[in-house]
């Protein structure tokens, strides 16, 4: 089962690019930080000359059309997106993705605060779209945009227009595991984590993985 890991991120935040390149992508390349300023850390692509905060969402929805026009899914079956502040459990992803069913998205499940009907997967977290998906349906229009800045929820947007399903992985969390009391059996158990923003944070968690 393969796949491509993309990753939202800035120019200035060096220091979470060398981190993560330190601790679970170590030895990976099957990677790409997507950014405004190309730096020498990794593998990177400038798809958006914004640097500031409200600039994520456009690199996210950039970055989904810059795959899609490239035909850069071809080669993959999934592809996660999260963000230069996520830790990931490699090895427990890889065991996962091929118990999943590709006409779905998946991640944590959130529901939008200005409509709650609308699901979508936290991009802190992480969230999975098979590259059958975006073949499907192409990637989700800039239009989006114009109902929410965030990345995460115009993607909720594109799968409710398209009816596309989105499913809740616990393995997959919007938080440190300090605000889940979880011990280091439940940690290493798990997939994702969001706000992980330094060295010894992203260390720590790697170790407690045996990664």
């Amino acid at each position: 089962m393969k796949y491509s890991i993309h990753i939202l991120t800035t120019h200035k935040y060096a220091d979470r690019q060398k981190a993560v390149l330190n601790t679970w992508l170590k030895g990976r390349d099957n990677y790409i930080f997507y950014t405004d300023k190309k730096l020498d850390v990794g593998n990177q692509e400038v798809v958006c000359e914004n640097d500031t905060y409200f600039s994520n969402g456009f690199k996210n929805l950039a970055e989904l059309n810059r795959i899609n026009f490239y035909n850069l899914h071809e080669n993959v079956d999934w592809m996660l997106f999260c963000d230069d502040d996520t830790f990931v459990n490699l090895p427990k992803l890889e065991l996962l993705l091929p118990t999943l069913d590709t006409s779905k998205v998946y991640g944590h499940i959130l529901t939008w605060a200005v409509d709650r009907t609308l699901l979508y997967c936290s991009g802190g977290a992480g969230y999975l779209v098979s590259s059958k998906l975006l073949k499907k349906f192409g990637p989700p229009s800039f239009k989006y945009l114009n109902t929410s800045l965030y990345a995460d929820v115009c993607v909720g947007l594109w799968c409710r227009e398209n009816s596309i399903l989105v499913e809740n992985v616990p393995g997959f969390h919007s938080q440190p595991p300090k605000v889940y009391n979880l011990n280091e059996i439940e940690i290493s158990n798990s997939i994702t984590f969001h706000y992980i923003k330094t060295l010894d944070e992203q260390a720590e968690l790697a170790r407690i993985c045996n990664l």
